[in-house]
Parts: structure tokens; sequence; C-alpha cells
């Protein structure tokens, strides 16, 4: 599950791209998230290096979700359209990562946000 986590929402580095449109585009299709007709309507990459997502599920029960104290770089893909091809708006941020803890590793990203929880 860590694997598909990883696939799903870490890029470090960030990949390379001419802008942030064109960079979700890419990754989305890249990370297998946007083939014709099934289109992953919103998704955040995370950029930095796995292993600094683990302490936050260090240990945590099964299913928590966690809040990293730490804001990292992330970049957020959102749907545009669907027709022909999936097209995503891509928009960075440093933000403050949520995410579902199993077996105290980060298996699963809820969102990303600006927001400071207690």
């Amino acid at each position: 599950e860590t694997r598909v986590y990883v696939r799903k929402h870490v890029d470090f580095p960030r990949t390379p791209s001419a802008n942030d449109n064109q960079y979700c585009n890419l990754m989305m299709q890249r990370r297998r998230m946007a083939s014709r007709g099934n289109c992953k309507t919103i998704n955040t990459f995370v950029h930095t290096a796995p292993g600094n997502l683990i302490p936050v599920c260090t240990n945590q029960p099964d299913r928590a979700l966690r809040t990293t104290g730490q804001r990292f770089p992330v970049t957020v893909c959102k749907l545009i359209s669907s027709k022909p091809n999936c097209t995503y708006r891509g928009n960075r941020y440093n933000h403050r990562v949520q995410v579902g803890c199993l077996g105290g590793r980060p298996v699963h990203l809820t969102h990303a946000t600006s927001l400071t929880y207690k």
C-alpha cells in the first residue's frame, strides 16, 4: 500500500515541466490516474522524499489521520475536462499534508492545506 501511495502522491525531485498545467497532465497520465474515460478528479503530489512523511505516522493507530507540522511543496491537480482526454489545471503551494496511516506508515493522502490543525 505504501508503494501505491508513493506512486500516486510523491514526486521528488519534482518532474520538470514548462508550467503547472503541463506538469499535471503529464504526471496524472504517467502515474496511471488519467486515461481516456477514467480521469481522477483531483490529486496532490508532494515534492519531498517519501521518508520525510513517515514520522507523522510513527506510533499512530491504523487508519489514523495525521497532519504534518511541517509544510511541504505540493502541486494540486484538478480535472477541468475529461473529453477527449483528461485535462488538468495545476497549482503549487507550500502546505501541511494530511495522511492516513497503516502499520506506522502513510498509505493515503487525504489533502494538503495551509491551515493549522490541533
